[in-house]
C-alpha cells in the first residue's frame, strides 16, 4: 500500500469525541498503608520510598513503604532500625539515606544517626553519625554529596543556620558556609546544581514562618537570596519538574495547613500559583516521577494516608513530530510509521503520557491542530529567517527581533524549512538583542546549517563565547565553557561542512553540556556551571567578530529554549 493510501485510510478512521486528559489537575491515588506526618521520602527509579514519621501524637513509626505510580500500589519494606520523626531523607546512587530526626517520640530531641537502605537486599545499614544532632532540616544531593541545611535539635529549640555536607563514598562529614537565615522545617531541592532552601519557621510555630528562598552553590560554598515564595509556610514539600520547583502544602502559622501549590521558575526568578491540592496538609512528602508530582501523607491536623497525583502538563509530546514548528503531512507520515507501536514520541493521547500505543486517539490530536504552527512554551526566541527581504529577522516566539548587518542575503526558496539566510564568510551577520545569560539555568539552542568551514561560527554571544562553531576538519564544537576543573571546549567528531543540511544544537543543563547533530548526541561532558554573559547573540559570526569566524553558507530556523531540549 502506498503512503498516500495509508494516509487516506487512517484519516478516514478517526474516532470523534474522544475525551483527552486535562493538565494542571490533582487526582486521588491509592492510600498509603500507614497514616503519618513529618515523614521522610525520596524517589528512586520511578518509585517513591516513604520513611518513618508519626502515625499519631506523640508516637513514631519505623515503617517504610514504597509506592509504584505505574501500578498505583504500595509495598511494605524492611523497617528503619530506629523509628523517628522529622528525618532528612534523600537518594544517592540508588540507595535511600536517612539522617537524624527525633526519637523515640515527636517531641524528643534529635539524634545523630544515619542509615542507608539497600533495595536489592531490603536491608538497612548504619553509617557514620552526623557531627551534630538535627531534625526538620532541608536535604538535597548534588554530584553525590548530601547537604543538610538548617533544622533544630527539637521542636522547642531555636533553629540553626548550619550546613553539613556528607560524602557517602568516604562516609565522612564536612561543615559548609551557614545559610543566611536560621530556620527549621524548611524544604530543599536542586535545580541546575544549585540547592534551593525554601520556607521554614522559628521554634515558635504559632508565631512566625518564612517566605524566604536562599540558594546555595556547592562549587563556591556561597549563598544568595532569590525571590520570596508568595505564601509563607513551614512543613511544606518541594520537588522539581523540568527545571521548575513545585512548593506544595505546609502550614502558614501554628497548625493552619494549606493546599497551596506555587511554582518557581529559576530562569526568571519568579513565582506563579498553580492548581491547589484537594487536601490541606503539612508535614507531607512531595516527590516527582516524570512530569507528575505526588503529595503523600501529612496532617490537617489529623494524620493522613492520602495520596494525590498532580499532572503538571509538562513533557507532553507534541503533534509536531519532526520539530519544524508546523503540523503537516510529514508529521502524519511519521505517525503512520509508528502506527500500532509503543512510541512515546508519537503517543499523543490521552494526555499527558499516552496509553502505550499509537492509534486513532493520537491521530485525532494531530488532526485537531492540523496546519497550525506549534511552539514549545519554553521557546524564548525563534528566528525562522523566512522574511525574504528587509533588514529585520523577526522573532516568532517573542520580542527579540534581530538586525541584519552588512547584508546577509535572503534565500527565499533555499532553506531547509522555507527560506534561509546566506552568509558570505567576510563580514555579514545577524545581531539579536539580549535574550538570556547561560548562568541563568538550563537552555538549548538549535539551528539548521549548510556549508561552512573550519573555525567558522554559527551562533555566539557578543563579548562571551562561541556557542556553536566548526573545529578542525569541520566537526561541530562549542567554546561555551563551565567553571569546573575540566572546563574546556567540547569537540565532536560529527562533520557538518560537507555541503548537506544538518540540524545542530547545544544543550546546557546544570553542569552537563551536550552537542547534537541531526538530533543525535555528538559529544557531551560535565564542565561545571555556565558563565554569566547577558549580551545579545551573533548569528553567523564569532563572539568578538574576529576575522575567520564569519560563517560562509546557509543558516535557517534558529531556536532558543530556556530548558534542556533532548531531541
Amino acid at each position: 500500500m502506498t503512503k498516500t493510501a495509508q494516509v487516506a485510510l487512517v484519516v478516514s478512521c478517526v474516532l470523534v469525541g474522544t475525551c483527552i486528559g486535562v493538565e494542571d489537575t490533582w487526582t486521588d491515588k491509592a492510600d498509603m498503608p500507614t497514616a503519618r506526618v513529618f515523614v521522610g521520602g525520596c524517589v528512586i527509579d520511578g518509585r517513591i520510598y516513604v520513611v518513618s514519621g508519626a502515625p499519631s501524637e506523640p508516637s513514631v513509626t519505623p515503617a517504610v513503604e514504597m509506592y509504584d505510580p505505574v501500578d498505583d500500589t504500595w509495598t511494605k519494606l524492611a523497617n528503619l532500625p530506629s523509628a523517628r520523626c522529622y528525618p532528612a531523607t534523600c537518594a544517592v546512587d540508588g540507595a535511600v539515606y536517612v539522617f537524624g530526626g527525633t526519637s523515640p517520640s515527636m517531641w524528643a530531641t534529635a539524634t545523630k544517626s544515619v542509615y542507608v537502605y539497600d533495595a536489592a537486599a531490603d536491608a538497612w545499614t548504619q553509617k557514620a553519625d552526623m557531627p551534630h544532632a538535627i531534625a526538620g532540616c532541608g536535604v538535597a544531593a548534588v554530584d553525590g554529596i548530601v547537604y543538610l541545611i538548617g533544622g533544630a535539635r527539637s521542636t522547642a529549640s531555636p533553629p540553626v543556620s548550619r550546613v553539613l555536607a556528607y560524602d557517602p563514598v568516604a562516609d565522612s562529614w564536612a561543615q559548609k558556609t551557614d545559610m543566611p537565615t536560621a530556620r527549621g522545617f524548611l524544604s530543599a531541592c536542586v535545580v541546575d546544581g544549585m540547592v534551593y532552601a525554601i520556607g521554614g519557621c522559628t521554634e515558635s510555630w504559632g508565631t512566625f514562618s518564612y517566605k524566604c528562598v536562599e540558594v546555595y552553590d556547592p562549587l563556591t560554598d556561597t549563598w544568595r537570596r532569590r525571590s520570596e515564595m508568595p505564601t509563607q509556610r513551614w512543613g511544606l514539600g518541594t520537588c522539581v519538574v523540568d527545571g521548575r520547583i513545585y512548593a506544595i502544602g505546609g502550614s502558614t502559622v501554628g497548625a493552619a495547613s494549606t493546599t497551596a501549590n506555587e511554582v518557581y521558575d529559576s530562569a526568571t526568578d519568579t513565582w506563579a500559583a498553580a492548581c491547589a491540592m484537594r487536601q490541606k496538609r503539612y508535614g507531607l512528602f512531595v516527590g516527582s516521577v516524570g512530569e507528575k508530582v505526588y503529595a503523600i501523607g501529612g496532617s490537617v491536623p489529623g494524620f493522613l494516608k492520602v495520596v494525590e497525583e498532580y499532572d503538571t502538563g509538562l513533557g507532553v509530546p507534541s503533534p509536531d513530530l519532526n520539530g519544524d514548528g508546523f503540523v503537516e503531512i510529514e508529521d502524519l507520515l511519521m505517525l503512520i510509521e509508528c502506527w500500532g507501536q509503543d512510541d512515546p514520541a508519537a503517543d499523543l493521547a490521552p494526555e499527558p503520557f499516552g496509553d502505550g500505543v499509537v492509534d486513532a486517539l493520537d491521530l485525532e490530536v494531530m488532526m485537531s491542530v492540523w496546519g497550525e504552527e506549534i511552539y514549545d512554551p519554553a521557546m524564548i526566541a525563534y528566528w525562522a529567517l523566512d522574511e525574504g527581504e528587509g533588514t529585520i529577522a523577526y522573532d516568532s516566539a517573542g520580542q527579540n527581533d534581530a538586525s541584519l548587518v552588512n547584508g546577509p542575503a535572503w534565500q527565499s526558496d533555499a532553506g531547509m524549512i522555507g527560506g534561509a539566510l546566506g552568509f558570505d564568510g567576510v563580514d555579514d551577520r545577524v545581531e539579536t538583542p539580549s535574550v538570556l545569560s547561560p548562568a541563568d539555568g538550563a537552555f538549548s539552542v538549535f539551528a539548521w546549517v549548510q556549508g561552512g568551514a573550519a573555525g567558522q561560527v554559527i551562533v555566539s554571544q557578543s563579548g562571551g563565547n562561541d556557542w556553536l562553531l566548526t573545529g578542525a576538519g569541520g566537526a561541530l564544537m562549542t567554546d561555551l565553557n563551565g567553571s569546573g576543573r575540566q572546563a574546556k571546549a567540547l569537540c565532536s567528531e560529527a562533520v557538518i561542512t560537507d555541503g548537506q543540511w544538518h540540524r545542530v544544537g547545544l544543550v546546557w543543563e546544570g553542569r552537563d553540556r551536550a552537542l547534537y547533530v541531526d538530533d543525535v548526541t555528538a559529544a557531551e561532558d560535565e564542565p561545571g556551571l555556565a558563565p554569566d554573559f547577558s549580551e545579545g547573540l551573533h548569528i553567523g559570526a564569532g563572539a568578538h567578530l574576529e576575522a575567520g569566524s564569519y560563517f560562509c553558507g546557509l543558516i535557517d530556523d534558529v531556536r532558543l529554549y530556556e530548558r534542556a531540549v533532548r531531541p
